[in-house]
């Protein structure tokens, strides 16, 4: 199995952290830049939804790799802010996209780890054969779930969509490797705790209150515990990575990209150390887009690495790590991948 091709879309509206209204001056808006390393981030208008930056996103893909709707036997789409509580989103973006009746497709509701869960899941699919050309997209909009009056999540999150292209190949025997872990003990570090069944939406739910200094949600907002996922995510990622590396016998020196799941320059850069992998071998995006979950490794190869992904071969390690509290590595190669620039919607 090899990528053939990427792309990304993102909102062609901008906040910039400097002058969010949220901060009382830019002082405090410097300080988050700083200790973060986000800028800005992209954000939808009212009415867009994850997936129609995801049909933009698709249909530029397929126009680019010269695929028919009816080529792909295989689309998942990896996201949180789906379309409807049912039926899954893919079920949709189905018909929007006309993909086949008899084509594949399911929702990955997968975080911040969803873009290495999806290649895991899609790539073992395409690995017997019989399916031959898949779609996995990866997107989120974190803006509609988090309050943008809370201080500790607007400056962070941005929005954006991704499609990756993925072909059988039986000639191409590179391999994809992949480590997993969850520890669902800590799952309130980063939930919203009204909106499923366990806590159905009641009016108190969608009250705002301010619940410290500056910091207003309802029941129905995405909650950060910057604490707690700061803990786990200078400890966890590294780890995997370094298991992975010592499982497959990875030669360090032999990987030319660390890809990160794009949370915080601060952690990403304790993660790259910890592995040993040198700046010039590890992309960010997130100064301009922030955390955008799952869409954030794909949107950094769209954004940060096509040329380098256009010529020869890569060695590639990559991270995903965030929600759950889940975490992903992986190993693979990839070259000669056709990668349209960013589009915006």
């Amino acid at each position: 199995m090899r990528i053939t091709g990427m792309s990304a879309c993102v909102p062609a509206t901008v906040e910039d952290n400097l002058s969010l209204p949220i901060y009382k001056d830019q002082n405090e808006a410097l300080k988050v830049i700083t200790s973060t390393g986000i800028q800005r981030h992209h954000k939808v208008d009212p009415g867009v939804t994850a997936s129609d930056l995801s049909v933009k996103a698709v249909e530029r893909l397929l126009d680019d790799l010269g695929w028919k709707p009816e080529d792909v036997d295989c689309f998942a789409y990896v996201c949180t802010s789906r379309d409807y509580i049912a039926p899954q989103t893919a079920c949709i973006l189905q018909d929007r996209l006309k993909l086949r009746n008899d084509c594949c497709v399911f929702d990955l509701p997968f975080g911040c780890s969803g873009w290495v869960y999806g290649m895991s899941i899609v790539g073992s699919l395409l690995s017997h054969g019989t399916l031959k050309r898949a779609i996995l997209v990866a997107a989120e909009t974190n803006t509609l779930n988090r309050n943008p009056l809370d201080t500790t999540v607007r400056p962070l999150f941005g929005d954006a969509a991704t499609a990756t292209a993925l072909e059988f190949d039986p000639d191409y025997m590179r391999p994809m490797n992949f480590m997993f872990g969850v520890d669902g003990s800590g799952f309130e570090a980063v939930w919203a705790p009204y909106g499923g069944t366990r806590n159905p939406v009641t009016a108190e739910a969608l009250q705002e209150k301010e619940v410290a200094p500056g910091v207003y949600r309802r029941g129905i907002d995405m909650v950060v515990n910057g604490m707690d996922v700061f803990g786990f995510a200078i400890k966890q990622p590294p780890r995997s990575l370094k298991e992975l590396i010592a499982t497959f016998n990875i030669d360090v020196e032999t990987v030319d990209l660390l890809l990160l799941h794009q949370a915080n320059r601060f952690i990403d850069e304790k993660i790259r150390k910890a592995v040993k992998m040198p700046p010039e071998k590890t992309p960010y995006c997130l100064e301009e887009y922030g955390n955008v979950t799952s869409a954030s490794i794909p949107l950094t190869m769209v954004s940060r690495c096509a040329d380098k992904l256009a010529g020869d071969e890569q060695h590639c390690i990559a991270c995903g790590f965030g929600v759950g509290l889940a975490w992903a590595s992986m190993e693979f190669h990839a070259g000669h991948v056709r990668c349209t620039e960013v589009l915006t919607y």
